[in-house]
This record gives structure tokens, sequence and C-alpha cells, in this order.
């Protein structure tokens, strides 16, 4: 396991050991026998058909970048903001993830913007919609978001998305944005569990998904092993199924597509040494 410090590896341990021992669930521990014989694929590129589809979706994704360029003078003037303004100065929702969810709200007009998990995201979100003279209605599910949003005008369901109001998805439309930063860990209960099985199939065609920290078609980094992410062997099974159109992959673009990131309005913005772009943006069909 890719090393951590001494006090995360200390909470974790006492995360573990409440689990193992029933006292109060923190997490969860799978037993398999076979589980020393399994191949370590992290860090490897072990979705060659997923890959295929992004291959085929490349057009797409520089058409997006050409329309990022539209909006080059406004992100100039975020080098240097203050919260609640969004800012490049973060590597929660760096760079390309900040630039296209930005981009993607002004060009696709939403009437609506449901976002599961909330914080430097909700601030660009909402930039978009004010810049753009949007009457978007704008709802957001976090428990505990990682960016103060208390000062903007929308509105926020503090709890997770198991028990927030289930009637707000019935509200959305074609060409309304659902926006997913989730615990990232599908397991039967979880909010991945929740969005994939019973929210996304219900969607409207048309609605666009953004989904958040995907590197697809590559396994999860390295240095990441230790959060026991798995969310997006859903979202692969997801795209297998061909029911979503890919309009933008910041992993793929930031592996594939250097050159055409480094042409882009992306080239002048800030991206912190150890940030890790990883948006992806759907379009269901």
């Amino acid at each position: 396991m890719t090393s951590m410090p001494l006090s995360r590896r200390i909470r974790r341990w006492k995360f573990g050991l409440k689990t193992l021992f029933g006292s109060s669930p923190a997490g969860y521990f799978i037993p398999y026998r076979y589980a020393d014989e399994t191949a370590k694929a992290v860090g490897q590129p072990t979705y060659p058909a997923i890959e295929r589809m992004m291959d085929h979706a490349a057009p797409t994704m520089k058409a997006w970048l050409t329309k990022a360029e539209k909006y080059q003078s406004i992100f100039d003037t975020l080098n240097d903001a203050v919260p609640p303004e969004p800012r490049w100065q973060q590597s929660w929702f760096p760079r390309l993830d900040g630039m296209m969810a930005y981009v993607m709200t002004r060009e696709f007009r939403p009437k609506r913007i449901v976002e599961i998990g909330s914080g430097h995201s909700t601030r660009f979100y909402h930039r978009a919609i004010r810049d753009g003279d949007l009457e978007t209605a704008f709802h957001a599910i976090d428990p505990a978001p990682r960016a103060d949003i208390a000062e903007l005008p929308i509105t926020v369901e503090k709890t997770i998305v198991q028990k927030a109001d289930p009637t707000i998805f019935e509200t959305i439309e074609g060409a309304d944005i659902l926006s997913i930063d989730s615990s990232h860990i599908l397991m039967p209960g979880t909010d991945v569990d929740l969005l994939f099985s019973s929210v996304i199939p219900t969607l409207p065609s048309g609605t666009i998904i953004h989904i958040h920290d995907i590197t697809l078609p590559d396994d999860y980094p390295s240095e990441w092993q230790w959060r026991g992410y798995n969310e997006q062997q859903g979202v692969a099974s997801l795209l297998a199924g061909n029911g979503f159109e890919i309009l933008w992959s910041s992993a793929y673009a930031t592996t594939r597509l250097q050159d055409l990131v480094d042409a882009s309005p992306a080239k002048s913005i800030h991206l912190p040494k150890d940030a890790i772009e990883t948006s992806l943006w759907l379009h269901k069909k």
C-alpha cells in the first residue's frame, strides 16, 4: 500500500478495529480467500473497451476545449479569487475540472443542477449561473461540504443522499445537470449504489451527468490505493451499456490529449503539484 502519514494510519486502524469487532461499523472488510492471488491492477490500463470508447469521443473532447476559449477572460480572473468565488489554488477540483464545470453550465444552460457532494465544484457551477444570467435552480446535497458554500444563494441539504428528499431527482429534465462527487464506495446501501441503481436509470434522455474522481480508462492511481475507491468499476459498467455519450474526461485528456490541453485555455491556469484532474461528463442517450 502506498505510504501515508502515521496519523492517517492510526485513524484507519481504529476504523478497521471498530468494523471487524462490530462495535460501530466504520468501513468495509470483505473476506476473500484468494485475495493474495488476485493480480494487482492499480495504476494499470485495465479497461481497453472503455479506452476505445474514449478514443472515439476524442473529437468531442477537443470541441469542448474549443468552446472553453470564449471564457478565457473569466478564467483569468479566478487566479486570485477570494472564497466563496471559485479559485484555481486548490487541488480538490482543479483546473480542467473547474473549467469544464463552468463551460458545461454556460453551454447547456440547465434549468436545474442537482449536486451530490459539494464544495469547490459548487462555486464553479454558481459562478457560471451568475455570469450567464441563468435561471437555474441549484440543489446541493452534502452532510459536510469540503469548502464553505453557506454564502451562495443555493439550496443545501446537509445530509447524505440516502436520507435526502428523493423527489428532487424527479424534477430533473433533459439538459439539466446531475453532478456526483460522493463517497466513491460502491457497496450495498451506499450513495453510489443508490445513484447508479435507482437514480441514473430513471433520468430522462438528455440529462447531463458529471462524476468526479474517475480516472478511466486507467485504474485509480497508486497513491489513491489506501482510499479503497471502487466507484469507477460501476461507471465502467454504465459506459459499457452504450446508454451514454462521453462528452469529456479530464483523466483521458491529460494522459492522451496533452497537446490539445496545452493549446487550450488550461495552459494559463494554475495546477497545484499534487492535483489530479478527474471529471467525467456524460450525456444520457
